[in-house]
C-alpha cells in the first residue's frame, strides 16, 4: 500500500481550479492518470482542465474526456499537478505556466524525476495509475465505472498488459478491484494492445525493412523517418508498438527505436530485458524512464545518434 503524503492531501483539499499536466508524447498511462484524477477532483468539488502539449493518439479516444484535453473552461488556476512526468520540461508549452504557479504538484512513478514541484510524490511503483488509486482512497472518493476505467487503461499499459516486472500481487489486488466497477475490459485492452489503424501496419511494414543489428545481435535498432510517416499518411505519435518488435526478437536485449520528429531532431525510445538498466542510458542525453523502458530527445543526423546509441548500449552490456 501506498501513504500518501499529508501535505500532498492537504493541497488538493485546499485546492478549487486545478490544471493538470501531463508529457509531451503522452502513453496510457498519462492520459489515463490525468482523466482519473480530474474525474476524482470534481467528485471532491473542483473545477479541473486537462493540458498537453501534443496530438492524442487515436488508441486513447476510448477514455472519457479525452477530447476535452487543451479545451479549458476556466481561465485561471490556483493549483497546477504534473502526472507521469519526470522532468518539467517534458510538459512542453504548459510548463512555464506551472513553474509560475506556487501551488505546484508532482505526481509520479519514474525512478529518474528531478523533484521539480512545491509538492513532490514520487514512488517507484507500476504506474501513475497505481499511485492515483491510492490517493482515490486516501481522499475517501467513491469509485465508479469511469474513473476505474482510466485507471485500469493507466496501470494496464505501463505493466504492458501485466506482463513487465512492474506487475506485483498487489497490481493484480488493485486491478481485480477496478474490475468490480464494470469496465470494459475488452473494449480497453483492444484499444491499449490490439488495435492498428491500415497506416499503422504499413508502418510496421516499414520497421520490419529498417532492422539494424549490432553486438552479435543482441542489440536491435529500427529507425523511422519523416518520408517513413508521410508515406504512411501517419504522425510520429502513431508509432504505439514499434519499439516493441525490436525487443521482443529472440536473444534480443536491448531494443531501440529512433523516430524522426523534424530536421536533426529524433525520439529515441529504449526498450531492456533482464538486468540492463535503459534508463541510465536515456538519462545522459537529457531524457529519463524506467529500468526496462525509457526514452529521449536527441539532435544531430540519423547515423550520429545511432552511433551514440549503440555505442552507450555497448558500455552498459560490457
Amino acid at each position: 500500500m501506498i501513504k500518501i503524503d499529508v501535505s500532498l492531501l492537504e493541497a488538493i483539499k485546499n485546492s478549487k481550479n486545478i490544471a493538470i499536466a501531463s508529457h509531451i508524447r503522452p502513453d496510457a498511462d498519462a492520459l489515463g492518470s490525468s482523466v482519473a484524477l480530474k474525474l476524482m477532483l470534481e467528485k471532491l468539488g473542483k473545477n479541473a482542465d486537462i493540458f498537453c502539449d501534443s496530438e492524442i493518439s487515436s488508441n486513447y479516444y476510448f477514455l472519457k474526456h479525452v477530447s476535452s484535453i487543451n479545451k479549458p473552461k476556466l481561465s485561471f488556476y490556483d493549483t497546477y499537478i504534473s502526472l507521469d512526468c519526470a522532468e518539467d520540461f517534458r510538459l512542453g508549452k504548459y510548463a512555464t505556466e506551472f513553474k509560475k504557479c506556487t501551488n505546484s504538484i508532482n505526481i509520479d512513478h519514474h525512478i529518474t524525476n528531478s523533484n521539480f514541484a512545491n509538492i513532490n510524490f514520487v514512488r517507484a511503483v507500476s504506474s501513475t495509475g497505481e499511485i492515483l488509486y491510492f490517493l482515490l482512497k486516501q481522499l475517501n472518493i467513491d469509485l465508479d465505472t469511469d474513473i476505474a476505467s482510466s485507471l485500469y487503461a493507466a496501470i494496464a499499459s505501463d505493466t504492458g498488459c501485466f506482463q513487465h516486472d512492474n506487475t506485483t500481487s498487489e497490481v493484480h489486488e488493485i486491478v481485480a478491484h477496478l474490475m468490480k466497477y464494470n469496465i470494459n475490459i475488452s473494449l480497453a485492452n483492444y484499444y491499449l494492445f490490439k488495435r492498428r489503424t491500415m497506416e499503422q501496419i504499413q508502418l510496421q511494414q516499414i520497421a520490419l525493412k529498417n532492422l539494424r543489428f549490432y553486438e552479435n545481435n543482441k542489440i536491435c535498432l529500427i529507425f523511422l523517418r519523416n518520408e517513413d510517416f508521410k508515406q504512411c499518411n501517419i504522425e510520429s505519435r502513431d508509432n504505439i508498438g514499434i519499439v516493441d518488435i525490436a525487443i521482443n526478437i529472440e536473444n534480443i536485449e536491448i531494443g531501440i527505436l529512433i523516430s524522426e520528429i523534424k530536421s536533426n531532431l529524433y525520439a529515441c525510445s529504449l526498450r531492456g530485458r533482464g538486468n540492463f538498466d535503459v534508463s541510465e542510458i536515456t538519462k545522459s542525453f537529457g531524457g529519463g524512464g524506467h529500468t526496462n523502458a525509457a526514452g529521449c530527445n536527441i539532435f544531430g543526423t540519423y547515423k550520429t545518434v545511432a552511433r551514440k546509441l549503440v555505442k552507450a548500449c555497448r558500455e552498459i552490456m560490457d
